[in-house]
């Protein structure tokens, strides 16, 4: 977690020489890059583009990320859709997420809800698992900005992948 919180206050210190934002010949579409840190998901980055419609935006990108623990590693690729509610890309908005992961690594015996815990928690055995999974989420959040260039997002997410559930923080320029 230490690694985690160093990494962020890195990206912040050196977020105005990251930056990058290509406009299109169009200008109804810009091209941003994002990286993300999940409290459950590990790292994540990604690049896209925004359309701006009448009084929405979206933001859609390409993700890969990589997570690994003691009892498994997750890595894999999806696509990410945010929705904003204004041009600005600023406040409340909603997401959703579409992909495949590959899995591996040791699981108790019930995969979605984990050891049960208890007095005999030793009692239960890690099975070996390997294999592609799907990553189908949902999830909302809020986007401030940092700088005129960069922004940052706090957005939880919901669905069916390896971690149910996951937190993350994330930069985007």
């Amino acid at each position: 977690m230490k690694k985690y919180v160093i990494l962020i206050i890195y990206l912040l210190m050196t977020i105005r020489i990251l930056s990058i934002e290509v406009p299109d010949n169009t200008k109804t579409k810009t091209y941003n890059v994002n990286l993300s840190l999940g409290y459950a998901s590990g790292v994540s980055v990604g690049i896209g583009g925004l359309e701006y419609l009448e009084k929405k935006t979206k933001e859609i990108s390409a993700n890969f990320h990589y997570l690994q623990n003691s009892d498994y590693f997750v890595t894999g690729i999806y696509g990410q859709i945010n929705s904003y509610r204004n041009e600005y890309r600023k406040g409340f908005f909603t997401l959703f997420m579409a992909g495949l992961d590959y899995t591996k690594g040791k699981e108790y015996q019930n995969p979605i809800f984990g050891n049960p815990g208890g007095p005999n928690e030793g009692d239960y055995d890690k099975k070996e698992f390997d294999g592609i999974h799907p990553n189908l989420t949902i999830g909302c959040g809020y986007s401030f900005w940092l700088s005129q260039s960069s922004r940052i997002l706090i957005y939880l997410d919901l669905g069916i992948k390896k971690t149910f559930s996951n937190l993350n923080i994330s930069i985007s320029f």
